[in-house]
């Protein structure tokens, strides 16, 4: 499969993983709400949602590759160093999710005071780590896509956007964090995928 093939699908990647972050924290919010850990956490539907979830960090992940690709020449240093904080922040943000969905079950059963108590301590550091350098990675990415203004203008300045709100709203515990950054996310992914840059221009820019 040529280079621009795999850019192209990539930008598919990122579609479906930023309409999936959308779709997922309008879910969550709707079916979950203010419900205690421990009454969710042994459901069937928050496993599904959990491992859903992991399964957009994936896709995201794999579409940062070709948004990358597509503009390093005119993205230059901060696009290099955004790919990567971005890169491993949805790779620490993935292994984040998985703990919920697997040791959050287990200890909603064995331990639910615990699971209920706010983490501390390295639990609490690696946690806070994982979320803010996602987020980090992400507004960095936007910047660099601007700069760069290879892929549309609109779509990086709400990635910028939805980076901030992200974080601020999850901080604030507030529903729908994710809801303008997975827009984004779609948006720059369909712009890959809808455009196919020709094995010249790709050849440029790696």
């Amino acid at each position: 499969m040529s280079s621009a093939k795999l850019i192209r699908w990539s930008g598919l990647a990122a579609l479906v993983g930023g309409a999936l972050f959308v779709i997922l924290n309008i879910v969550e919010a709707i079916a979950f709400g203010n419900q205690p850990h421990t009454e969710i956490a042994t459901t069937g539907a928050w496993l599904i949602v959990q491992l859903t979830y992991i399964l957009m960090v994936a896709l995201i992940t794999l579409g940062l590759v070709g948004l990358y690709v597509r503009q390093a020449k005119a993205a230059g240093s901060l696009g290099l160093i955004a790919f990567l904080v971005a890169f491993f922040g949805s790779i620490l943000a993935a292994g984040s999710i998985w703990s919920e969905a697997f040791f959050g079950a287990w200890l909603a059963e064995a331990a639910p005071e615990l699971l209920e108590a706010d983490p501390s301590g390295v639990v609490s550091f690696g946690a806070l780590l994982s979320f803010l350098l996602f987020a980090l990675g992400m507004l960095l990415f936007g910047l660099a896509s601007l700069q760069a203004n290879v892929l549309p203008r609109g779509a990086s300045v709400l990635l910028v956007i939805g980076a901030v709100l992200f974080v601020v709203l999850a901080f604030l515990d507030l529903p729908f964090a994710g809801v303008v950054f997975g827009a984004a996310i779609a948006w720059l992914g369909f712009s890959l995928w809808s455009t196919s840059p020709s094995p010249a221009l790709v050849s440029e820019t790696v």
